[in-house]
């Protein structure tokens, strides 16, 4: 199954990414919404520049320089970081080729069917971001600074509340291309700061730079991104045994259920359930390991007594999720409708099953 902590912590390092965005060019005073809407503004002619920037990963101690080439919706990206790690990613518009210079691997990633819904857009990733925290944060104008020699506007959203998932964010938006030139973030408890030293949309690019010559003798290797597929009942029956199941009543209806294929015996099986016509819960089933290691608890995460087992959960406006282990499985719910609770879900739990 997919580590959710993981993917949380990696959203905060997304975010603290570069975003390739452009608006039109305008001066005048402006709400922060309207900085924001202006950065995510679409455009039918890409920005090319060149530039370089430094990341800092608070909570790994990770420090990378990074240079970054874009074109044409084309991206090639070079990072070097203090312990000696080397990479350079190359997107040419149909495949993303990722060169490791010190193992000397390559991993290759199709692109050209415009498919992967799991790798958003630089634009769709920072209109996530202020989607999800527009009800939790309060967000303003924190001033002008200069990034990188030029002129940004600095918006702060920061969090209501001190115990929450995604906590005080920063960014800084260049007046002339709407790029975000620096962004501070703190996510999952981790800080993260993305900052540029240098930009120049008037730099010369070579269509070259979005080649990547590959050694000879360098180890490649494809990446697929497997979908998720439909499965029966049976199958699941087959393949797990006696598990728990949330029962069909009370005008809820099993709509679906997916699998997630992971490594070794770690594949996960996604119920997802409606109510009226709408998405209802969504439950995942999943073969606990015995060995997992314990992983620290991250910001907004508790804990709590579920089914007569410890559990956790998590209690974000946007994002609550219970998840617990029982004989010999890990549970998880997940809400779909926005309006559950912790303890609509926690009823979910007490009502499941046992299914042969």
């Amino acid at each position: 199954m997919m580590n959710w902590k993981k993917s949380l912590r990696a959203a905060g390092l997304v975010a603290a990414l570069t975003f390739s965005l452009v608006g039109c060019n305008t001066e005048g005073s402006y709400s922060p919404q309207e900085i924001i809407d202006h950065a995510l503004q679409e455009t039918k002619e890409p920005l090319t520049y060149y530039g370089e920037y430094t990341m800092d990963i608070g909570e790994a101690g990770e420090k990378a320089q990074v240079k970054e080439w874009i074109k044409d919706g084309k991206r090639r990206i070079e990072s070097t970081t203090e312990n000696g790690e080397h990479s350079i990613a190359v997107n040419d518009g149909s495949q993303i080729m990722m060169y490791d210079v010190v193992k000397n691997t390559v991993h290759k990633l199709d692109i050209s069917n415009g498919g992967l819904d799991e790798i958003p857009s630089q634009r769709d990733q920072l209109e996530l971001l202020f989607n999800a925290v527009k009800d939790t944060h309060d967000v303003k104008i924190a001033g002008e600074e200069k990034i990188a020699g030029r002129d940004t506007y600095k918006v702060v959203a920061k969090a209501k509340k001190d115990d929450t998932l995604i906590g005080d964010i920063e960014v800084w938006v260049d007046k002339k291309t709407w790029v975000t030139l620096k962004t501070i973030t703190n996510s999952a408890g981790s800080k993260m700061t993305s900052e540029y030293t240098k930009m120049d949309e008037n730099a010369k690019i070579d269509d070259a730079q979005f080649t990547l010559d590959i050694p000879k003798d360098a180890t490649v290797e494809e990446i697929n991104v497997p979908e998720p597929e439909s499965v029966t009942l049976d199958t699941v029956k087959e393949q797990l045994g006696e598990f728990l199941m949330v029962p069909e009543v009370n005008g809820l209806t099993l709509e679906d259920i997916s699998l997630d294929k992971g490594i070794e015996d770690h594949s996960a099986y996604t119920f997802s359930y409606a109510k009226n016509g709408q998405q209802d819960i969504s439950v995942t089933v999943v073969k606990a390991t015995s060995n997992a290691k314990k992983e620290e608890p991250i910001k907004g995460q508790k804990e709590m007594d579920i089914r007569g087992q410890k559990g956790t959960v998590m209690d974000e406006k946007n994002f609550r999720y219970i998840s617990w282990q029982e004989n010999g499985y890990q549970y998880s719910i997940f809400l779909a409708k926005p309006k559950l609770t912790i303890e609509d879900l926690v009823a979910y739990a007490k009502q499941m099953t046992i299914v042969k």
